[in-house]
């Protein structure tokens, strides 16, 4: 049991990182044997994860809808700035480090002009007006008074720019097997048991 745990374990993060789902979520898998010392005629060996929701949601394909009274999810644009870890900011920290508030474009909206990328499945978008691209690193700025009134000497174009496009549900695919690995170490388990009975 001590040898095909660990082993049983190394496969579910392996599986979790070739899924692109990536390795902080992958070490969220911990394994226990029981007993931790010695022998015993009934051994155990237990997996499980920190972060079981999760992992049950990409095994069986859920379906996401929002919570807490609001009526739709809030999914960040490739234009959403990004904390260093790389997740996305909330629509709470995206009005506090522009300093303005986001305006709700209905998807429908055929006067909406945008650089950014629209979505079918969108039935609105979370937009700051009045940005301008920052010439060094290709992000976002507020416009200044000046280059809202087109007074400077190489202007750029203001824009609107989606950070968020409102989706009513999101459905997870379907991307991990978690029944697959836990019946054959199962099976691995018997037959190195059997070999190490006749090997004495």
């Amino acid at each position: 049991m001590r040898d095909t745990t660990p082993d049983a374990k190394a496969e579910l993060r392996a599986q979790i990182v070739d899924a692109g789902l990536g390795e902080r979520l992958a070490k969220t898998w911990t394994d226990k044997v029981y007993p931790r010392t010695g022998d015993s005629p009934e051994p155990a060996g237990y997996i499980q994860s920190r972060a079981s929701e999760i992992i049950e949601s990409y095994e069986k394909g859920a379906t996401i809808v929002a919570s807490g009274g609001r009526k739709f999810l809030a999914i960040p644009s490739a234009d959403c700035p990004r904390h260093r870890q790389g997740n996305a900011f909330t629509p709470e920290e995206v009005e506090e480090r522009f300093g303005k508030r986001l305006v709700f474009i209905a998807a429908s909206d055929s006067g909406f002009s945008t650089p950014s990328i629209r979505h079918s499945t969108a039935v609105g978008y979370l937009v700051l007006k009045g940005l301008v691209v920052r010439k060094a690193t290709g992000r976002w700025r507020g416009a200044s008074e000046r280059e809202r009134a087109g007074r400077t000497r190489n202007p750029r174009p203001v824009q609107s720019v989606i950070m968020f496009t409102l989706v009513r549900s999101v459905k997870k695919p379907k991307l991990l097997d978690l029944e697959g690995p836990a019946r054959r170490w199962a099976d691995n388990w018997s037959l190195e048991f059997a070999r190490r009975l006749e090997d004495g």
